[in-house]
């Protein structure tokens, strides 16, 4: 997962803070129950959202306890305990992102690079095949989102929409899966959150995959590394990037409106609402600065 899906603190009451602190430090130990210490080192603010999006679908609240980090015992820090399988799904979706991840990364990186995650692989590996076993499921989507998103890529009529899809289709599917898997909560309607949430992940996946290309489309360009900004027929101005964010990312809220507000509503909203915006106005903002000084120094007498 990229880590653009975070929460924006200074928008949080203390409560709401503390309580996404003791699903991202759950989540933590959950990594180390079902795959490994080492496994907690790809802990991601995507996959925290992810168990916090199932807990607020979960009949059951979570009962949240005071402990010490598993890394640092000298430091309290809070759990949130449940029966459900919120953070089981979460750390599986954790370690199957993160094991196609490197596979990718082990065709696109030089060659000093390849050697240390040739290293780490059979330890991806090995918690990938673990996680694949208990959910099939996860891993079927994982998998097929790479490959459809190396098909879109070296697909020489590739247009933007159909790079961004396989993030978004992923992350639909990803969502709805929740509804399968959890008991929901009193008022939900099975079907109709699963279409809400499927619509929403949709967005979302949108939205991370075109930040991460915003985010990246200067190192890309001077790489000669794909960017569906970089696209024949792409406007790649800082102004168009940021009207294709803002459409997946008010089509993202739109469709979670729909959803009866659960025990994190709140929090979510903080997410897609206040931390989502700055991220997205902080990259644009670098390649609208970044536009200017090349258009600056193209413009300069010889």
């Amino acid at each position: 997962m990229f880590g653009y899906i975070k929460v924006d603190q200074a928008n949080l009451l203390g409560k709401e803070y503390e309580a996404y602190k003791g699903i991202y430090c759950s989540l933590c130990r959950q990594l180390g129950r079902d795959y490994s210490v080492l496994a907690r080192f790809i802990l991601s603010y995507d996959c925290t959202f992810y168990a916090m999006l199932a807990l607020d679908l979960a009949e059951q609240p979570a009962c949240y306890r005071q402990g010490r980090c598993r890394f640092n015992p000298l430091k309290k820090c809070t759990y949130a305990d449940t029966e459900t399988a919120a953070f089981s799904l979460a750390a599986a979706l954790s370690v199957i992102s993160a094991f196609y991840k490197l596979q990718d990364d082990l065709l696109d990186s030089p060659w000093y690079k390849r050697i240390l995650y040739y290293l780490i692989l059979p330890f991806f590996a090995r918690w990938r095949r673990k996680a694949a076993r208990r959910y099939p499921q996860i891993d079927a989507i994982v998998s097929g989102m790479m490959d459809d998103q190396q098909k879109a890529e070296h697909d020489p009529d590739c247009v933007l929409d159909m790079a961004a899809a396989p993030t978004a289709k992923m992350l639909s599917e990803m969502c709805a899966l929740l509804t399968d898997q959890l008991p929901l909560r009193k008022g939900l309607d099975p079907d109709k959150t699963k279409r809400i949430l499927s619509s929403t992940g949709y967005f979302i996946g949108r939205w991370i995959y075109l930040i991460d290309a915003a985010d990246d489309f200067e190192k890309d360009q001077k790489q000669g590394q794909f960017n569906p900004f970089l696209l024949s027929g792409v406007d790649a101005t800082a102004e168009y990037m940021e009207a294709t964010l803002n459409h997946a990312l008010s089509e993202a809220l739109l469709c979670y409106g729909l959803l009866e507000k659960g025990r994190y509503h709140r929090i979510i909203l903080n997410v897609l609402q206040d931390a989502c915006v700055k991220t997205q106005r902080k990259i644009i903002g670098e390649v609208a600065d970044k536009h200017a000084r090349t258009d600056a120094d193209s413009q300069a007498p010889a």
